[in-house]
């Protein structure tokens, strides 16, 4: 072969790797493009599917990193969270948290957050609205949900505390005597329906 045609050969497969990757890319756009129309339509599982296809299909068959793609996680986090399976939307959300776009990490974490207050596990949350607080300061709602989720640890454990068990004993012991100096006991109990 000669130097001419060995580099047409070489530009022709270049050519044909260039178009069958940038379709796969263009793909992939496409449907989160749609998907953001499904879910504000309200159908949840015709974009779980869409994006079911998209990842089973062959041009993704053969990229491995679009497999692993934390956007298409995160958005199956998504789907999952608005369709209540939380077990597979916190598994979405790790894998999402792997990315290193801060973006999309801080939303992963703040959604994985959220589905963990849910549980109410309060500190777990509160360490995860601490963790996206430390990816971006100004966040509100992160900021907002610390505050709740370390009010909500702290009534938690007060709820069990020696103090308030004591308090209820106390509150207890004062309903067993009857107060004021005309107590009548009507008979036998009335049972109502």
């Amino acid at each position: 072969m000669s130097g001419k045609n060995l580099i047409k050969l070489f530009l022709l497969i270049a050519a044909c790797f260039l178009l069958f990757y940038g379709y796969a890319y263009y793909k992939e756009y496409h449907t989160l493009a749609q998907l953001d129309e499904k879910i504000k339509m309200g159908r949840y599982q015709d974009a779980l599917i869409a994006i079911q296809q998209l990842e089973d299909s062959l041009t993704f068959g053969t990229l491995e990193k679009v497999k692993e793609d934390p956007l298409i996680s995160y958005n199956k986090g998504v789907i999952y969270t608005l369709m209540e399976n939380k077990k597979k939307a916190s598994a979405e959300y790790r894998k999402a948290m792997e990315t290193k776009d801060p973006v999309l990490r801080a939303r992963a974490i703040y959604n994985n957050a959220n589905l963990i207050a849910t549980d109410m596990d309060f500190s777990t949350a509160a360490m995860q609205y601490a963790e996206v607080l430390k990816i971006d300061a100004n966040d509100f709602q992160a900021k907002k949900n610390l505050e709740r989720m370390r009010l909500g640890e702290q009534q938690f454990n007060t709820m069990f505390s020696p103090e308030q068990q004591e308090r209820e004993d106390r509150i207890e012991a004062l309903k067993l005597i009857p107060w004021g100096t005309k107590y009548k006991y009507s008979g036998e109990q009335k049972i109502r329906w």
